[in-house]
């Protein structure tokens, strides 16, 4: 029943008009290589010995694209370590393996696990040129039992990139399931998709008070890759500022300003937050509200944060800031940044 799914949708897609009957120019068949080293390598992927079958697999990596026809292939080796070795392989290669993506689709129900997850993650590497594959990727998230792989197909959906549109639904979806990992994967995947998973900000935002920090990371990074259509998680992200995990409060800062102008009104918080003891989280903010802009909001703070007792750590975020803002340079002195902004001589 789960091949059948899969064969649904290489069939709703298009896939199967590369039959051999009616190829077409995106999809037609794979040649065959007839080169005997690249078939030597593939057969030294089965060896015994580790070191001959890391030798064979470096070899068919260096190869590149001419090797991909094989490795297509080999994904129907009877030996299993074969199959995830030829997927890994592919997803090394990446876009120059397009046209192994008719068959990644089909192992995506190879019955080994690892296989599986190899598969998944390479169609993601090979980026816009899978898109054919995200109707079967789709049906694969929702209908994988493991984890693991749920997670790194998730998180190939999102690395084909914008094109991967149709799959903010189920990837949505995904921010719910029971497995952290999942949620964490599926959030990055809607983050590479970018914009047009605005439909997802909401459940982002849900994602902003998970229990584990990856999973928090994960979605306030991908609320900023979303950009301005994600205005409405200013308030979020704004208290993610205060988070105990550095890696939460340096994706909140960054977001913030990818976010844009509607961010402004967390400006006096992005100062606040610049006395973090973490020199990254400091330059995170800076780089935030510099991409802010020149609003008053955004100038007004910094300048009356220089007025204050600020350590000297956040003394030097706001100065780097204030210049990145308004391309003037005062340096230190509040007095001088006043006159200036309120136009005096």
């Amino acid at each position: 029943m789960r091949r059948t799914f899969i064969v649904l949708c290489v069939i709703a897609t298009g896939l199967t008009t590369c039959s051999p009957g009616t190829p077409t120019p995106d999809d037609a068949p794979i040649p065959v290589t007839r080169d005997p080293q690249i078939h030597a390598a593939i057969r030294s992927l089965a060896d015994e010995r580790e070191d001959v079958r890391e030798a064979a697999f470096e070899i068919l990596l260096d190869t590149g694209a001419d090797a991909v026809p094989a490795l297509a292939q080999a994904l129907e080796h009877e030996d299993a370590e074969v199959r995830w070795a030829a997927a890994t392989i592919l997803g090394e290669i990446g876009p120059e393996a397009r046209e192994a993506a008719l068959a990644l689709v089909y192992a995506l129900e190879d019955e080994d696990k690892w296989v599986r997850l190899a598969v998944g993650e390479a169609l993601g590497e090979i980026g816009p040129d899978a898109r054919h594959a995200i109707p079967a990727m789709i049906q694969a998230l929702e209908r994988e039992e493991d984890e693991e792989v749920r997670a790194y197909v998730a998180l190939g959906l999102g690395r084909i990139g914008p094109q991967a549109r149709d799959a903010v639904p189920a990837l949505t979806n995904a921010l719910q399931d029971e497995s952290a990992l999942v949620r964490e994967y599926a959030a990055m995947g809607l983050g590479f998709i970018g914009s047009g998973a605005a439909d997802a900000a909401p459940h982002l935002v849900v994602l902003l008070d998970a229990e584990r920090a990856s999973e928090r990371s994960a979605a306030a990074a991908a609320l900023g890759a979303i950009g301005s259509e994600a205005a409405d998680a200013v308030p979020a992200l704004t208290e993610a500022l205060g988070d105990e995990s550095d890696f939460v409060r340096r994706a909140a800062a960054l977001s913030l300003g990818l976010i844009g102008e509607a961010s402004a009104p967390a400006a006096p918080a992005m100062v606040e937050a610049m006395a973090d003891p973490d020199e990254q989280v400091r330059q995170a903010l800076v780089l935030g509200i510099s991409l802010i802009g020149p609003e008053e909001q955004v100038i007004d703070a910094l300048i009356q944060a220089l007025s204050g007792e600020e350590n000297g750590a956040q003394r030097k975020s706001v100065v780097e800031a204030l210049e990145s803002v308004t391309g003037q340079s005062f340096g230190a002195n509040a007095e001088a940044w006043r006159q200036w902004w309120e136009g005096e001589p």
